[in-house]
């Protein structure tokens, strides 16, 4: 896989307000994402981005975000701040720009914000000594599936899963909050009931206070990207996986009442999300 392409671009606003409940503004410092997530629901972004570029493939660096932030928080009402709805905050190009840790300090010495982050890389760890001087902060670790090969096919500039749980127990012992994200649970992959008794096992012993679990959106754009893959390299769940689309409501209640029985039996708490 090629490199993405990356370009400098700026930004009007940065704190924007969330449609996501429990959330108040969602903070974004890139546009795109180099993870090139194969089940991606971002993609949506190339309409009101004018990029014809396909999603995953490129990265705009938002030079002046942390300028933009330092202004904007002044203005805005308290409220839960998350970094990464629709980019990771920490992909890999955050490494050499440093763009989502002058947005983080941004907040240092702020009073009743809730800053947290969510994310697949084990990046963040380098940002500990800012999370740790926030008001409040929480991340929270994406983790589709446990298995390395698998997850380099769905989401090929990822993070392994192994250095993401290392990530976790790290910014655990730093005495910050973490939580795990078990989403989106990949059809006839990620949802056999030992795969998830192992991810709840393996979030909790990582030192997650609690898990998210949501399904794979099968909008249509996810639902044709995801087929490819599948037909490609893994061409014997392709049947399997048809069966879910065929009753996709179906599938998620009986994949849900499954996740809370794992997950109560190693005892973690989880909000299921579908």
């Amino acid at each position: 896989m090629s490199k993405p392409r990356v370009f400098e671009t700026e930004c009007k606003s940065l704190m924007t307000k969330s449609g996501i409940a429990s959330v108040d503004y969602a903070v974004n410092p890139y546009l795109g994402c180099e993870h090139a997530c194969s089940y991606c629901y971002a993609t949506f972004m190339t309409r009101f981005s004018g990029i014809k570029d396909e999603w995953g493939s490129f990265v705009g660096v938002k030079v002046n975000a942390p300028d933009v932030l330092r202004r904007e928080i002044p203005r805005r009402s308290p409220g839960v701040v998350t970094f990464g709805t629709v980019c990771d905050a920490y992909q890999p190009v955050e490494e050499e720009r440093r763009i989502t840790r002058e947005c983080l300090e941004a907040f240092v010495g702020t009073e009743g914000f809730e800053v947290g982050v969510l994310t697949k890389s084990d990046l963040v760890v380098r940002d500990i000594d800012v999370l740790s001087k926030l008001e409040s902060a929480d991340v929270g670790f994406s983790i589709t599936t446990l298995d390395r090969e698998l997850a380099d096919v769905f989401e090929p500039r990822a993070a392994s899963p192994s250095r993401r749980l290392t990530a976790m127990r790290e910014v655990a012992r730093a005495g910050i909050t973490v939580w795990g994200f078990f989403g989106p649970i990949l059809p006839t992959f990620s949802d056999g009931d030992d795969e998830l008794a192992e991810m709840f096992e393996a979030m909790a012993q990582s030192g997650a206070s609690r898990v998210l679990v949501d399904t794979m959106n099968l909008y249509p754009k996810v639902r044709g990207t995801v087929r490819k893959v599948i037909a490609s390299e893994f061409p014997d769940h392709a049947a399997a996986f048809e069966g879910v689309l065929a009753d996709p409501g179906v599938y998620a209640a009986e994949l849900s009442e499954r996740a809370r029985a794992a997950a109560s039996a190693v005892g973690i708490e989880a909000d299921v999300f579908f």
